[in-house]
This record gives C-alpha cells, sequence and structure tokens, in this order.
C-alpha cells in the first residue's frame, strides 16, 4: 500500500510532533527503576565453595542416544513425554578441590530408576559412545543415586587439579511402580556433561582430536557465558536454539521441561507440535476469539527467524502493530495490533504481501546488488500507521534480562558513540506491574522491560490469551467487549518464563579462521561495534542463579538507534520513533539458515535475503558504517560476513 502525496505529507507532520512527544518525554521521565538490586532474592548459587569441597548443583535431561553419534541425528532433540518425570538433577561434590582425593557424584531422579549407569572419562575408541569408567550408581532410596572416585582412569593415578571428567549419566526408569505400568518409554541416556577437577560448574566443551574427546572451549567461543551449549556432533542443526544451558539450576530443570510443553502447544485444541506426546487438555480452549496464530513454535520456528511470508500468503508469523496515530496510540478498531485469525466469525482485520519492490545498488568496486522491501495490503479495516514486525530468535533472553541497566545508559562511556552519531538512547517503558519507569530490552522497539511482560504480551496480541500482567484482550474502542476469555495463570506463566530465559545459546566457531579474525576488526574498524557491543556482563542480582556473573557476547547495546528512512514506517512506539528499533543481538546469527532449513532473512520485517542485504539497508546512525562496508573490497565484505557468520 503505497502511500499518497497527501498521506507523505500528513505522516511527516505526526512525525515532527511525536519527536516532540518523545524529547519532552524524556526530559520529564522519572530515573528508570533498575530490575534488580541487592535487595532482590536470589536463588541458590549452582556453585558452592565450602573448606571441605567445591560443590555444583546442575539439573539434566534425557537423551535418546549419545552426543557424538552424529549417523543416528538423535541427541539433541526431545523424545515424546520429555516433560513427564524425565529430568534429573547431579550434584559433584570435588573434595581434590580442597585438599581431598576423591569426587562423589550424587543423582536425584523424579521417578525411581533403574540401576542406573554414570559413565566418566571419554574414551572413544572402540565406538564414539565409550566411556574409560562404567558403574551403577548406588541406590540410596527410589529417587537418588550416588558414586565415589578417587583415580583418573584416563591416565591410571589418583585425582588431580586440573583433569577433565566426561560424565554421561543414564536415568532407566523402572518399568512399574507400585504395579502401574510406566507411561511410554523407559531407557534414557543423559548429556555429556564435562567437569573439569577444581573449577568448579560445568564447561560448555568441544571435540578435539581422532575422538572427539572434550575440552572446555575458549572464552571466546562462548557467547552466552557458561549458558552456552556445547558444539553439536550429533548433525541436528535445527536443534541448535532448543537446548537447556549448560549450567542450568536444579531448580529451573524441570520447570524448564514444562514451560517447553507449553511453548509448543496449540492453545486451541491442546496438541502438541511434536509426535508421541498427549493432548494438553487443561491449555486447549485458552486461545483468543482473535489471534494471529496458536502456539508459540508456530511463529518461533526451531526458536529462530520467522521466514517471510509469501506474497498473497497470511502472515500469521508477525506481529502487525497498528495505531490511530502516528503516537501509536490504540486504533479504534484494532486496538495496538492487528488479529488476522478469529476461532469463531470473521477476524478483525487481514494483512498480506502484496508485492516486493525491488531496488538496485552497487558496491564501490562497481559489483551491483539487489535489496527487497514488503509491500502490503490489507483487507477489511486499513490502518493508517502501522509497523510490521517477525517474530525474532528465543536464545539468550534472559542474559538480556540480566544486563545491568547502568549497562544500557553508560552515559560516561559513550563519547566516542557521541562523535560518531551512534548515540542512541534506552527505551523507557512503563511496568505493567507496577507502574514504574524501566529500561525496555525486549522486542524490536524495546517495549517490554521483563522478559515475562514480553512473553505476557505476545500471548495477548498473537494469542489472545490473557495473563496476571495483561487482563484484557487487544482490542479496540469500537469493538464490543471479548466476554469471558480463559486466562493463563501465574504458574504456568512462570513455567514459560523460566524455559524461555534458560535457553543455552549457540558457541561461536571458527575462532582460528584467519578470515573471520580479520572480519571481526573490519567490524569495529567500519564501526558496527558501537551499537553492536561485542561484549557485556551481566548484574550479580538476578534471581536465577545461572544468568548471574556471566561474560556474554550478545553483539548489542539494547538502545534503540535511528535506522534512516529505509528502515522507517511510519509509526513510533512510546519514546522510539518510527525509524528507531533496538540494535539486534547477533549470537546465533551464523546459525539462521541452519535453524530455518536453509532460509535465511533479517531485519525486523525480514526484507533482508542475505546479511549483506541486512547491512546495506542500514542507515541513519548506521549510515557511515554501512558505506564503509559498501566501499570495501570484496575480499575484505567476505570476511567480515565471515565473521557474522561464525557467530
Amino acid at each position: 500500500m503505497r502511500l499518497s502525496i497527501f498521506r507523505t505529507a500528513l505522516f511527516l507532520f505526526a512525525l515532527a510532533v511525536a519527536g516532540q512527544g518523545r524529547v519532552a518525554e524524556q526530559s520529564s521521565s522519572p530515573t528508570p527503576v533498575p530490575l534488580f538490586d541487592a535487595t532482590t532474592p536470589l536463588e541458590p548459587d549452582t556453585v558452592i565453595d565450602t573448606p571441605e569441597a567445591l560443590i555444583t548443583r546442575v539439573g539434566d535431561r534425557v537423551r535418546d542416544r549419545h552426543a557424538r553419534e552424529g549417523m543416528f541425528h538423535a541427541y539433541d532433540h526431545y523424545l515424546a513425554r520429555y516433560f513427564e518425570n524425565r529430568t534429573v538433577t547431579i550434584e559433584i561434590i570435588d573434595r581434590v578441590a580442597r585438599g581431598g582425593d576423591s569426587i562423589t557424584y550424587n543423582m536425584t531422579s523424579l521417578y525411581p530408576l533403574n540401576k542406573p549407569n554414570l559413565r566418566l572419562f571419554f574414551e572413544g575408541k572402540g565406538t564414539v559412545a565409550q566411556y574409560m569408567n562404567n558403574s551403577i550408581s548406588r541406590e540410596i532410596d527410589a529417587h537418588h543415586y550416588t558414586l565415589t572416585i578417587k583415580q583418573n582412569n584416563a591416565e591410571k593415578r589418583a585425582l588431580k587439579i586440573g583433569d577433565r571428567i566426561e560424565m554421561e549419566f543414564s536415568p532407566f526408569l523402572v518399568k512399574a511402580v507400585d504395579g502401574v505400568q510406566t507411561v511410554g518409554r523407559t531407557n534414557y541416556y543423559g548429556s555429556a556433561l564435562l567437569y573439569v577437577v577444581g573449577k568448579g560448574g560445568l564447561q560448555p566443551w568441544e571435540g578435539r582430536g581422532d575422538n572427539n574427546d572434550s575440552f572446555p572451549m575458549p572464552a571466546g567461543a562462548l557467547l552466552g557465558g557458561m549458558n552456552t551449549s556445547h558444539r553439536q556432533y550429533s548433525d541436528e542443526p535445527k536443534e541448535l536454539f532448543k537446548q537447556i544451558a549448560t549450567n542450568i539450576a536444579p531448580i529451573s530443570v524441570q520447570d524448564f521441561m514444562l514451560g517447553r510443553r507449553f511453548h509448543h502447544t496449540d492453545f486451541g485444541n491442546g496438541k502438541h507440535s511434536e509426535p508421541g506426546n498427549p493432548v494438553y487438555a487443561e491449555v486447549a480452549g485458552k486461545l483468543g476469539e482473535r489471534y494471529t496464530n496458536n502456539s508459540c513454535v508456530a511463529c518461533h520456528v526451531n526458536n529462530g527467524r520467522a521466514a517471510p511470508a509469501k506474497v498473497g500468503a497470511p502472515m500469521t508469523q508477525y506481529l502487525v502493530a497498528v495505531g490511530a496515530d502516528a503516537c501509536g496510540s490504540p486504533h479504534p478498531t484494532l486496538g495496538h495490533a492487528l488479529q488476522p485469525q478469529a476461532r469463531t466469525g470473521s477476524p478483525e482485520a487481514g494483512v498480506t504481501i502484496s508485492e516486493w519492490k525491488v531496488s538496485g545498488g552497487a558496491y564501490g568496486d562497481g559489483t551491483p546488488y539487489s535489496l527487497q522491501q514488503p509491500i502490503y495490503a490489507f483487507s477489511g479495516v486499513t490502518p493508517q500507521f502501522y509497523s510490521v514486525r517477525i517474530a525474532p530468535p528465543l536464545v539468550g533472553m534472559g542474559l538480556l534480562e540480566a544486563i545491568d541497566e547502568k549497562d544500557v545508559m553508560a552515559p560516561n562511556t559513550r563519547a566516542s558513540a557521541a562523535t560518531t552519531g551512534t548515540l542512541g538512547h534506552e527505551r523507557t517503558v512503563t511496568d505493567p506491574t507496577d507502574g514504574v519507569q524501566r529500561i525496555g530490552r525486549f522486542g524490536w522497539k524495546a517495549g517490554q522491560a521483563r522478559l515475562k511482560h514480553q512473553i505476557a504480551s505476545a500471548l495477548k496480541n498473537d494469542m489472545g490469551i490473557v495473563t496476571s500482567v495483561y487482563p484484557s484482550p487487544d482490542q479496540g474502542a469500537q469493538q464490543s467487549p471479548a466476554g469471558d476469555v480463559a486466562k493463563l495463570g501465574d504458574a504456568d506463566l512462570d513455567k514459560m518464563y523460566r524455559y524461555m530465559a534458560t535457553l543455552a545459546v549457540p558457541p561461536r566457531r571458527n575462532l582460528d579462521d584467519l578470515e573471520a579474525i580479520n572480519g571481526e576488526k573490519l567490524f569495529s574498524t567500519i564501526g558496527c561495534a558501537a551499537c553492536h557491543t561485542p561484549t557485556t556482563k551481566t548484574s550479580p542480582y538476578h534471581p536465577l542463579a545461572e544468568l548471574r556473573h556471566q561474560t556474554i557476547r550478545a553483539f548489542t547495546d539494547l538502545r534503540l538507534h535511528d535506522m534512516g528512512p529505509g528502515l522507517s514506517d511510519n509509526m513510533g512506539e512510546g519514546n522510539a520513533l518510527p525509524g528507531e528499533w533496538r540494535t539486534t543481538p547477533l549470537w546465533g546469527i551464523g546459525s539462521t539458515a541452519a535453524v530455518s532449513g536453509g532460509t535465511e532473512s533479517y531485519l525486523h520485517d525480514g526484507r533482508a535475503r542475505t546479511l549483506q542485504e541486512a547491512i546495506l539497508w542500514h542507515g541513519g546512525e548506521a549510515e557511515t558504517s554501512k558505506e564503509a562496508f559498501r566501499n570495501l573490497p570484496a575480499d575484505d565484505r567476505d570476511r567480515l560476513v565471515k565473521f557474522l557468520k561464525s557467530l
């Protein structure tokens, strides 16, 4: 839908008004209140240092096969009924770290186990699943098992600090309890977990040597800190964004699985997206009267970026924000979001991509390129002001929540950014639960401060589901009340939050590749790192232990930046102008095609088919960097993209 000359003039006037409003809002708004501080109640640490031992406590889940069996493609995926008593917690009591001579492994299961096997010290000579120590854990009771070791089986000597011990615990469920047969499969393997004696915590690992023996990954590979998953050797690329954090706490692991069940469930009929799982009757029927899609995973396919809709096809993996004016005031008929599907009757409106407008350009060396921009067509109600946003990837969101507010605001460290015109500004939002001003972090416009609120907002806008955070469905003032609406309870919302907060970030690749190394230098030299801040540390005050004290490489400053007229829509949001977007985190961006099955799409509406196109769309504050990239020699452009592909 193209704007007429009159509407263009009207838009420019409204944009000016919105800009004045934003300045006024920034000058009059109170100082944003931190999410967490020294008074925040903290969940127990996962690493505890005592005079007698260094203690590590983590969670684990069941696996189909072993970590390195690429021929089966059956390690990282989730088996049927994964959420039914099929997690364990593991405690590693390292006395060697404090002068002792032993390490004790204590395992706790939710369901009675049948002679659970604990494998230690990876060997991988006869098979890629071979360990040097295969022991049956001693049963303390039906849910607790233990094993103590004193020898390094790999080197036939006593244990010492620095020894690498890979472990795999196999939780074989008993076939029946009190005469009641176990539902589903009973025999499982566990995760391949690496512990380094004296270090504390589990180490994200990579395989080295002919047998892919496990070694801690170098710091530069740990995009998500200790949350980073190990390198994948099971040849399951679509599973890269679905893993539990390597350092997941015992208190988190089962709720992660229960939250994952919500994520994969159709809120209309209760069916799970993966075969072999029972209908979730308690969730069936919670889908709103008007909605965009019926499950979280239907938009966030494999937890990755959605692909653009085909021309003329329903846009069911987008949020189409709408408004009555350029400031984003609620549309009288549509509310804040266009919901193109309805359980009964007619949807409130429809939208499709009518065509792709193609434009051309050339790099500095004369090499041509083309860019494409979606043109939209509405049916039913046609909003004058709207903003189209495609479903983004989901990894690392808990870590973004754990970044301290001062690192987002950082007024004293941005002198260079100010001089280069890339300062941007933080988004201030009103917390829907207590009404205070906070810094926004989530969404394309940084519209939510808390991850739980981002989930609740998506439930409301995308599926018409209400919660205690947003107790009313999205609808325009001219619509009749929606009547009784099924509500998702706080305990269930908490489980969805726990799942999203503790998803692992995949590791960086090609750390030793000279081309990628030089590409990273170019990334900094031409100014990309001014907004895509490479390294940040998370706060010590986040409630979840696995998110505290992490050095992460998200490549974002979480600030809003003017991206120029090419990426501007015609509607602002709060103190975010139409052309301002939150800096997109880059971790995992190199896995986009693998996760989606070959398709790449980038930017807020999915228009960019390659990373090169995504860069070439940058303008505004990023104009100088974009032009520097456009004028690089072809080999240097390839190096920079190779660096991005390594993330």
